[in-house]
């Protein structure tokens, strides 16, 4: 083989051999996408994300107001998810429930290659980042669910990189923390931990040189500056100032809260949580033999560590976030240790190899391919379901029926059916409750449970609302009373019951 012919081979080699973590990005993308059916008929959020941005869409404005309840019609709607939901609903456009599924599987994808890249920068370990970005995507995928807060996952990413940048390589480049923080605020109201990350960076950076020089410093300064224009940008969404206040209610309310199970604290003792446990150990383990930590990745650490014990719906941010750090820290304390020993040679001439390839058309071609499968009808998922709204869960039948039925008054339903009622049958039919209770507050959720366990005062609030039909849960507590009380049975299924009172 002469020279010419062995550089065209080294260069097919190249294009077409894969790297290693292009092979894992590729993996959490298709196990995302065939786990399809699991994350659309997780909870009852999701189709009222797509009514909302279809209902923007259409109208060119964001609403402010609810219009889905005839118990909340004009009570203040803040629409800190607007953004979100647009996109959402553009994707289902696109290509129904695949298209939802797949704008959640590549913005995860684009999530755990944006946390490889940082934390190989840091540890110049490509086995080190490849273990601690495998573990982090097992954390996360307790809420891996098509929601907006997957945008969150992806700008507090990119919030942290632009926190780095700034406080170590250029403190020109503060500008693109507020702009990054006028997309977030209309993305997620999450965006509040972005302020809160701020003021860790800026404490860690006074601690590591606590004197009268940073004050005076060009990186403080543009810190500062970035974090002012940033909390002004957070202003920059059509509900203003009040989004704060509305952020602020909810989770102020541990009534509301109470009924969220994502806000409560995780059960460690389920097997999906130790991916969380291992990440929190090694970054511990990773600090007490590191030489020196900074008091950035220390302050970073407890206030993650915290949120994710208090609620775990903040492990997977925890994840996203600390997995570059513990990185740093392991690679650290494995040259400390053996500088010359055999792992850490195994990792250099891995890297070696790894970087002598490209071969990243392979993630095209699964993006591309992954895409075409499902618009041609191909069920991915190993069950052959599809992606669709299960009948298992959603009134899907007795939705058909309604539609081709429909029923006039007002109605009583589960709550986790909410959306998908409105998606399908508003505006003529408002509903009852859905899952947005932040909107209804804590004296409306209290009636809800009144009525839906049956309990004492529940037809005060049949009364109060007058209700003339119900759908709900087949053999629930409140579908046997009204049964029993003479309510006429319209339609039933092994899923759902349709009751109208008689007058």
């Amino acid at each position: 083989m002469n020279s010419s012919q062995y550089n065209v081979r080294m260069k097919f080699i190249r294009f077409f051999v894969p790297r290693i973590e292009y092979i894992l990005f590729a993996s959490i993308f298709w196990g995302i996408t065939a786990n399809g059916p699991r994350i659309l008929n997780f909870d009852g959020d999701l189709p009222r994300h797509l009514l909302m941005g279809r209902l923007i869409l259409q109208t060119r404005s964001v609403p402010t107001v609810d219009v889905f309840s005839f118990r909340t019609t004009g009570f203040p709607s803040i629409p800190h998810e607007w953004l979100s939901q647009v996109i959402l609903a553009g994707a289902y456009e696109w290509l129904g429930l695949n298209g939802v599924v797949l704008l959640s599987a590549a913005l995860m994808m684009a999530v755990w290659m944006l946390v490889f890249r940082e934390a190989h920068v840091r540890s110049h370990s490509l086995m080190i980042s490849l273990l601690l970005v495998t573990l982090a995507a097992g954390a996360a995928q307790l809420h891996v669910l098509p929601r907006p807060h997957l945008f969150t996952y992806l700008l507090a990413g990119i919030w942290v990189v632009l926190l780095e940048h700034v406080e170590k390589k250029s403190s020109q480049k503060w500008w693109l923390l507020p702009l990054t923080m006028l997309v977030w605020v209309n993305l997620h109201g999450m965006f509040i931990l972005g302020i809160i990350l701020w003021g860790v960076y800026l404490a860690g950076s006074f601690l590591d040189n606590p004197s009268r020089a940073w004050f005076s410093s060009p990186k403080t300064r543009s810190m500062i500056l970035a974090g002012a224009c940033s909390l002004a940008a957070t202003f920059l969404s059509p509900s203003g100032f009040h989004i704060w206040g509305a952020i602020a209610s909810l989770g102020s309310n541990s009534y509301i809260t109470s009924k969220i199970p994502e806000y409560q604290s995780a059960n460690f003792h389920l097997l999906e949580t130790w991916f969380f446990i291992l990440i929190l150990l090694f970054t511990i383990t990773g600090f007490a033999r590191a030489n020196k930590t900074g008091w950035i990745p220390i302050l970073l650490t407890v206030t993650l560590t915290f949120l994710a014990l208090y609620t775990s719906r903040m492990i997977p941010l925890f994840a996203i976030m600390i997995a570059p750090v513990t990185a740093k820290s392991l690679a650290e304390w494995m040259r400390q240790e053996s500088p010359h020993g055999r792992l850490a040679g195994f990792d250099q001439r891995i890297t070696q190899t790894n970087t002598s390839v490209n071969g990243w058309t392979w993630i095209v071609l699964v993006l591309l391919g992954t895409t075409l499968l499902l618009h041609l009808g191909v069920r991915l998922d190993p069950q052959g379901r599809g992606n669709n709204f299960d009948s298992r869960f959603f009134p899907v039948q007795a939705v058909d029926w309604l539609e081709a039925h429909p029923q006039s008054g007002h109605l009583l339903n589960e709550f986790d059916w909410g959306g998908y009622l409105l998606l399908r049958l508003w505006p003529p039919q408002q509903i009852f409750m859905d899952g947005h209770t932040h909107i209804y507050g804590e004296a409306l959720t209290l009636e809800y449970e009144r009525v839906i366990a049956a309990a004492p005062g529940w037809e005060e609030v049949l009364e109060k609302y007058d209700i003339a039909w119900a759908i709900l849960r087949s053999g629930s507590p409140t579908a046997e009373r009204l049964s029993a009380q003479g309510w006429s049975e319209l339609y039933r299924d092994e899923t759902a019951v349709i009751l109208r009172r008689i007058p």
